[in-house]
């Protein structure tokens, strides 16, 4: 279980730090790389910013649910094998970072923007990249795995 709590607490404090420097910083956009900038952008829908319109029925749901799914992922790690307890706690960080925000702001606080061109992907952050990423190689680890 050290790696799930490691692999957590790192997201965690990694997402908390860099929104805490974003929040005190004052700027509008930060221009990094052709493709990439920082933003202040605050996320009341879900993922990517899906559903903002229903922004307080979904923050009550979600205050309600977030803990549930975390409690899950907690206890689906104590049975995974050592890579899959990596995955889940990037996964379980970055869920606690958000629901943070959501209980504090009521709201996610998104600064990273990608884009190409025209095309902007919705601005994300740090926990939602670690959620991202620990979904994506769970589910490839799961779907490829050997009977």
């Amino acid at each position: 279980m050290k790696v799930f709590y490691l692999s957590a607490t790192f997201v965690f404090l990694i997402d908390r730090v860099s929104k805490y420097i974003l929040l005190k910083v004052p700027y509008e956009r930060i221009e990094l790389l052709p493709f990439l900038a920082l933003v202040k952008a605050w996320n009341k829908g879900i993922a990517f910013g899906i559903l903002h319109q229903a922004s307080q029925v979904i923050f009550l749901a979600l205050i309600v649910l977030i803990p549930v799914v975390l409690i899950i992922i907690f206890f689906l790690a104590k049975k995974a094998d050592r890579v899959s307890r990596i995955l889940l706690g990037l996964i379980f960080g970055g869920g606690l970072g958000n629901w943070i925000d959501r209980i504090t702001f009521g709201a996610v606080f998104d600064f990273i923007d990608l884009y190409l061109g025209a095309f902007h992907w919705p601005a994300f952050n740090l926990a939602d990249f670690a959620i991202t990423i620990g979904l994506i190689f769970f589910g490839i680890k799961y779907v490829f795995k050997n009977p």
